[in-house]
């Protein structure tokens, strides 16, 4: 009798399993369909394929992969609890309450995707369900969540019904059959692409959550089907060339011209830490500041010399300047300067940045070639700008940029002596560096700046004695700082990292008719084209239409800056350093000394706000190239 009983339980419950295992295949079929038309807010987020081949992909991916993550789900959730409980009334409400989870997280995804165009990592859902956390609106959930939940009750009970039945309707296997077909088809398309650059196929693989498409480069190569060094060539090639459709400004610029319109003149220290501003190395520059408005909480525009420039001019962080000057954006800065007559010139050395500065910066100036002055040493290029000043037009205003290199070459006159010896030589980065080396190497910076405010002191000499300081606006900066590797990363000079000492800079502005004032807020580089904008040129369009940045003498503090490049997306804030990047990944460092704060937690609201910066004046649309200046 015992015997009997144990037989009948054990049938029962592998009866009870299989249909319940039946019900799980069924229920997971319509989630997947369900999973597919929420999708299908990732596809309208993206730019449609321009050729048949790339929107047969789309379709064939868009079923392939979310027929094979529902498979996969099902495999790890509903059927190893049909073997735990195989009572239907606990298994079923308990599979209905974690699809209806699951959906209501792919369709917060594809919330985020339209708004950012990436998926929610991690680290994201951690933060972003804290409270007072978010900024995005979450209002639409209560209805959607108790929508999902409904829809998941009715797909609970029809796949309990079709089970029932001794003949279950063909549909399900012709559907699973479909999915594994898109499934293996999709993957083989991708190989296909990837080996041979056929973008419009490639530029999908991020389109959906979870994708991961195959590359097969070893196997490829491994059968002789791929050369590996000829395709990573070709990689890199076209890397650099993929750029996205800037709309700049994002409005039409209105502009109040001012009655009198001043001169300006930039002069940016190449390599020019802001704490070196003292009375020993840089006599010139302290009286400077101290006479003038002293912005002591600057940071530039980037560890590099280029993009650091790129923020000055166009007012954005450096990751616009890739796609920026690829579609031959001038900076709407230089346009209003040459739009209300300004006289446009370039001062630097030969080993200046003469191309970039022709080809971005001065770009849209007419007959640019002759506004870049090449002059040889710091020396020269005072001396050679105060011969071009003298030829001016006085009736006319000009801009001017000076570019002083010497401290970011380490150059000293020759026969001369710094007030800081001993000093290093020569400087090779690849020669490894002690405490008495480096010592040498600060002296022999030190010794550089030295000399090149000594050429400051004389530009302003000159300008006191034309009396040009009247009408002059003058702005003295630098394009990035100088290590001595006091973030203790074996990184010297500048480029290496995104500490403070390669980040902060000094800001110093002399302004006609303004006081002398130090400001303490936190400023960046891109903050100083909508101030000329604005407060020298006239205009009266709203600045977030044309610039991330904001008037250098707007009252209201921000706790953070986006400074960077286009493969870096640096956020510096009053404490912290956040490197992130479009994975959706990020790394914390203390601002002060630029190590590593494990567990340290980025804020949503300001990892959103940059998101919405670096696309603000991104657009989905064909570039349309303007024609060439030259």
């Amino acid at each position: 009798m015992l015997n009997l009983l144990t037989v009948e339980t054990g049938k029962q419950y592998r009866d009870d399993v299989s249909r319940l295992i039946s019900w799980g295949h069924w229920f997971m079929l319509f989630n997947i369909v369900l999973s597919m038309l929420i999708a299908t807010r990732y596809v309208m987020a993206n730019p449609w394929p321009n050729t048949g081949l790339g929107q047969f992909y789309l379709f064939v991916s868009w079923i392939g992969h979310f027929g094979y993550i529902g498979f996969v789900f099902f495999l790890l959730t509903i059927f190893p609890l049909t073997f735990l409980f195989s009572n239907p009334r606990i298994l079923r409400p308990l599979a209905v309450l974690i699809a209806t989870t699951v959906i209501t997280l792919l369709l917060v995804d594809t919330q985020f995707y339209q708004l950012f165009k990436f998926h929610i990592t991690p680290q994201f859902w951690e933060l972003i369900f804290k409270k007072h956390q978010a900024n995005i609106s979450w209002t639409f959930l209560f209805i959607a969540v108790p929508a999902i939940l409904f829809l998941e009750i009715l797909f609970s009970a029809k796949a309990w019904r079709i089970q029932h039945k001794r003949q279950q309707p063909f549909i399900g296997k012709g559907l699973a059959f479909l999915f594994v077909i898109c499934f293996l088809v999709t993957h083989t398309a991708h190989i296909w692409a990837d080996a041979n650059f056929y973008s419009p196929i490639t530029a999908q693989k991020s389109n959906f959550p979870l994708s991961y498409p195959m590359t097969a480069r070893t196997f490829l190569a491994k059968h002789g089907w791929l050369d590996l060094d000829a395709f990573k060539q070709k990689e890199k090639s076209l890397s650099e060339q993929n750029y996205t459709h800037i709309v700049y400004p994002l409005s039409p610029i209105r502009v109040q011209p001012k009655d009198e319109k001043a001169n300006i003149l930039l002069v940016v220290f190449k390599g020019l830490r802001s704490d070196l501003i003292n009375e020993t190395t840089t006599p010139n520059l302290k009286q400077f500041s101290a006479e003038h408005m002293n912005f002591t909480h600057h940071i530039a525009g980037d560890n590099t010399t280029e993009n650091s420039l790129f923020s000055l001019f166009f007012g954005l962080p450096g990751q616009y300047a890739k796609d920026m000057l690829h579609e031959k954006h001038s900076p709407l800065l230089i346009d209003e300067l040459q739009r209300q007559d300004y006289i446009i010139s370039a001062f630097g050395s030969t080993h200046g940045n003469t191309s970039f500065l022709r080809s971005g910066i001065f770009s849209g100036v007419r007959g640019r070639k002759g506004v870049i002055h090449q002059a040889g040493s710091d020396e020269n290029i005072i001396d050679s700008w105060v011969k071009w000043l003298a030829k001016q037009d006085v009736e006319r205003p000009w801009f001017s940029l000076i570019s002083l290199d010497a401290p970011g070459n380490l150059s000293v006159p020759e026969n001369e002596h710094g007030p800081y010896q001993p000093e290093m030589k020569s400087f090779d980065s690849f020669v490894s560096m002690d405490d008495q080396k480096n010592l040498l190497l600060i002296n022999r910076y030190k010794n550089s700046v030295y000399f090149a405010d000594q050429y400051f002191g004389k530009l302003m000499a000159h300008l006191h004695e034309v009396g040009a300081l009247d009408n002059t606006i003058i702005i003295v900066t630098s394009d990035h700082g100088f290590e001595f590797n006091e973030s203790g990363r074996n990184s010297w000079g500048a480029g290496n990292n995104y500490s403070l000492p390669q980040l902060a800079v000094p800001m110093i502005i002399s302004w006609p008719k303004m006081p002398s004032k130090q400001f303490s807020q936190l400023t960046t580089h891109q903050d100083l084209a909508p101030t000329l904008l604005q407060q020298a040129l006239g205009v009266q369009t709203k600045i977030d239409a044309y610039s991330t940045g904001q008037s250098l003498f707007d009252i209201n503090a921000r706790n953070w800056i986006l400074v960077g490049s286009n493969t870096q997306y640096v956020i510096f804030s009053e404490s912290e350093i956040t490197l992130f990047d479009r994975n959706g990944t990020f790394l914390v460092y203390d601002n002060k000394n630029y190590h590593e704060i494990i567990d340290g937690k980025a804020n949503l609201p300001m990892l959103l706000q940059v998101i919405s910066d670096m696309n603000r004046f991104r657009s989905d649309d064909e570039p349309d190239i303007p024609a060439s200046n030259e």
